[in-house]
């Protein structure tokens, strides 16, 4: 959160310098866009039903903070990513160094916040050395590289509805890490004779993806066309309305137990041996926002201020847990988590003076 923020206050300095050096290149202005949700409240949901629920949560509120823009000066042909390289990501590195590769008319979008609260374990009586009760907090990251869509283009309405809704895709990367429970799994032989043995929990699950993802955004395009498009065809955005953006994505990526974990399941299933505490992870994730925005031309800038409501809910499912042997411990820990809050937005472009 805190690197976030460094970056958030990097970007606002700069930002004069980037709208005044717009790139002639990109066909999208340069803009910036900032989302806060004060208060997010989660929930984490475990998918696996041997037993019922075993593992319960109370999380605290925490803040969410999202940044994203289209910074470039067309002059050494560099894009500001130096702030997005967070964790050694792919996609940090490709918005840093595009502009030297001919990479335009794409955008960064960066979001953080830190998930923290109590687990409290109410299933198998644990042996000693394990805790019934303990507090967490740990990272929620998510970065992804995005570029305007043309899929309405071909579709009903034409490009007049593009230019209302803000399609776009693009490639991401998330990091995550949760307290879940983990069912574990027993077999006399094969694979297809597992039956639940005792269930375990986990203090830390950390999982990497990178994902796909689509969708539409109308206060972003409203930034970007500086309201020239609103709902009525051939007529500029009202001053005050209402707006929604959607997001869809999958990915798939290693997830991982920890030492902690796996030593409390075999404790837990003497005579028995864990067989990973590694994954192959995929990631199924919605996100949504709708509320009010207000349009506003203070030159040389266009501004959208805007308030609303922020959900979002995301299924990760491991694959490679199975048991094959009569020593052989096996694991499920599948999980799903939902977050939402009030959320405060303002998006800024350049329109210029006259």
């Amino acid at each position: 959160m805190k690197l976030l923020n460094a970056a958030i206050l990097i970007l606002l300095f700069l930002l004069p310098s980037a709208l005044i050096a717009q790139s002639k290149k990109d066909t999208i202005p340069t803009f910036f866009g900032v989302s806060y949700i004060p208060a997010m409240k989660w929930k984490v949901f475990n998918l696996n039903n041997d037993d019922g629920k075993v593992l319960n949560y109370k999380f605290n509120v925490n803040s969410q903070s999202s940044v994203e823009g289209n910074f470039s000066f067309n002059k050494i042909g560099i894009r500001l990513g130096f702030s997005a390289n967070i964790e050694n990501n792919f996609i940090g590195k490709a918005y840093q160094y595009g502009g030297y590769i001919g990479i335009k008319s794409f955008w960064l979008r960066m979001q953080s916040s830190k998930v923290s609260g109590t687990a409290y374990w109410t299933g198998e009586p644990l042996p000693s050395g394990y805790m019934n009760e303990f507090n967490f907090s740990n990272k929620y990251f998510n970065i992804e590289l995005l570029k305007t869509s043309k899929a309405y283009k071909h579709m009903a309405g034409g490009p007049s509805v593009n230019s209302m809704l803000g399609t776009y895709w693009g490639v991401g990367y998330t990091s995550m890490g949760f307290p879940i429970k983990i069912s574990t799994l027993t077999t006399p032989g094969g694979r297809e004779n597992q039956k639940f043995g005792k269930p375990a929990y986990d203090t830390l699950f950390t999982a990497k993806f990178y994902s796909a993802c689509f969708g539409f955004d109308l206060l972003r395009q409203l930034c970007m066309t500086k309201g020239e498009f609103g709902s009525i065809p051939g007529k500029p955005a009202k001053r005050f309305g209402m707006y929604a953006s959607t997001q869809d994505k999958i990915g798939f990526g290693p997830g991982k137990l920890s030492n902690y974990g796996v030593s409390l399941a075999e404790t837990l299933n003497p005579g028995y041996t864990a067989v990973t505490s590694k994954f192959f992870s995929t990631i199924v994730h919605y996100s949504l926002s709708v509320g009010f925005r207000y349009l506003v031309k203070v030159r040389p800038v266009f501004l959208i201020l805007a308030a609303g409501y922020d959900l979002e809910g995301a299924s990760i499912i491991n694959f490679g847990g199975a048991a094959d042997t009569n020593t052989d411990l096996g694991f499920e820990s599948s999980f799903f988590f939902i977050n939402h809050g009030v959320s405060l937005k303002i998006y800024m472009s350049w329109i210029g003076n006259k």
